[in-house]
């Protein structure tokens, strides 16, 4: 009698791939691998992957570095997983007020892992798995076994990015001396989707830096990140495209980083919500800069981050005629900038200080390049001038109470006085701030 053949997605097959690891698998067959879903079993049954085809599963990663657990899931099993990840995630911390959107936005990123990872556990038992973001699955035939290739084509586009300058003043020009690249992994996520502030918060385009004059003469070989399919998130070629960061040497040398500069999108392929939100507001109105509310210097608006040399943030007042009406889940919103120089505060006139009690506003603390989705100003009341009522002007909060999230002094709340519905705490920047002159 012939010997029986054991066929991979015959009941036989699954029972044996159900008892062995993944290194017996491996070295059963080098072209598979198994699902390695943490938790509940493997919506396909034990049925194995084929590292020839990866289109219908997601690659993850394991913090532990001897995990023999695997790296790939189907995607049911992944999406199945990721929803009970997210269901803890509306339980921890300042995540609780996240919109559904804004939970499955960042679970990924450093903003919604750290509150979730806790309920990423490995099936190795000694590490946790996140998604790999950057891994975009080859196409049938191709394989993953070439990771040579693969290290080799990521550090081609690393070598690609563009690195901040720092430079030495001279005379008062800018003079790039040595180039320190940002790390991408260490990107904070951008706070538009973040409803509590606590985001974990132009250089001329022809002014083209040293470290950048040879790779700008060379035709690149790969296709651009943002193309031709893109041109409605960066308003038809209204934007321009950043040659360098010079414009950001003035900041202090510990502010070079991805940390105070939003460099990264959030989303796959360039669909970054924040990103495309400005970039589509701002095209619809024909607008590719945008002037400071405070000191009205324009700044350009370019088509990847970071977007300005300073700040976007959403308000429910207008500030001044220059902020650009809104809707944001149904409700007016006003888009405003503020330059990086009043942020940091560094020319005279530049900084503001409380009429009531002479505290200095301090924006220095914000993520340059990007958007927050609250008044910035109404975020930190420093007395409780700030927190009167606009029509009886009681105080709305006892002298030492606070809200729990930033976003919230953007909110309309009614007084608990005269029962007025108003933005209270979101003052005209006019009323609450005087100019700080030497």
């Amino acid at each position: 009698m012939a010997p029986r053949r054991h066929h991979h997605n015959g009941l036989m097959g699954v029972e044996v791939v159900a008892n062995m690891d993944p290194d017996t698998i491996e070295n059963h067959d080098p072209n598979v691998t198994r699902c390695c879903v943490p938790s509940g079993e493997c919506l396909r049954g034990f049925a194995l992957i084929s590292l020839d085809d990866l289109r219908e599963t997601v690659k993850v990663t394991c913090n532990n570095d001897s995990c023999t657990a695997g790296r790939y899931m189907h995607r049911e099993c992944f999406e199945a997983w990721e929803q009970t990840v997210l269901t803890y995630l509306k339980s921890c911390g300042r995540a609780r007020s996240w919109s559904e959107r804004q939970r499955h936005q960042n679970l990924w990123t450093k903003k919604g892992y750290d509150l979730a990872f806790k309920a990423c556990g490995c099936k190795c038992g000694r590490g946790h798995l996140k998604k790999d973001l950057d891994w975009v699955p080859p196409p049938p035939g191709f394989g993953v076994r070439d990771d040579d290739a693969s290290k080799k084509k990521k550090r081609r586009n690393k070598n690609t990015r563009p690195t901040l300058a720092v430079s030495a003043h001279h005379n008062g020009q800018h003079r790039p001396t040595e180039a320190q690249t940002i790390d991408p992994l260490r990107a904070r996520a951008g706070s538009l989707s973040s409803s509590n502030g606590s985001s974990s918060p132009p250089a001329s385009a022809s002014s083209v830096s040293p470290v950048h004059n040879n790779s700008t003469k060379k035709k690149s070989k790969f296709v651009e990140f943002f193309s031709d399919r893109h041109s409605s998130m960066n308003g038809n070629g209204i934007f321009s495209r950043r040659q360098d960061f010079s414009s950001f040497n003035s900041l202090p040398r510990h502010k070079l980083n991805s940390y105070h500069i939003k460099m990264e999108d959030e989303g796959n392929h360039g669909n970054d919500d924040t990103r495309c939100f400005i970039l589509s507001t701002l095209a619809s109105h024909q607008t590719s800069r945008v002037p400071c509310i405070l000191c009205n210097v324009p700044m350009l608006v370019f088509d990847r981050y970071p977007l300005i040399d300073g700040t976007f943030f959403l308000s429910p007042r207008q500030h001044s005629k220059a902020c650009v009406e809104v809707k944001v889940e149904g409700r007016t919103q006003y888009l405003t900038a503020v330059c990086m120089g009043c942020l940091e505060a560094w020319a005279p006139g530049r900084r503001l200080r409380c009429r009531y009690c002479s505290t200095p506003w301090d924006g220095s603390s914000l993520v340059l390049g990007t958007m927050y989705s609250y008044d910035i100003f109404a975020a930190m009341p420093c007395c409780t001038e700030r927190l009167k009522c606009n029509a009886c002007t009681k105080p709305l909060l006892l002298p030492h109470q606070r809200l729990n999230f930033f976003s919230d002094y953007s909110h309309r709340v009614g007084c608990p006085h005269c029962g007025d519905q108003d933005h209270h705490f979101v003052k005209p920047l006019a009323v609450c701030y005087s100019r700080e002159w030497p």
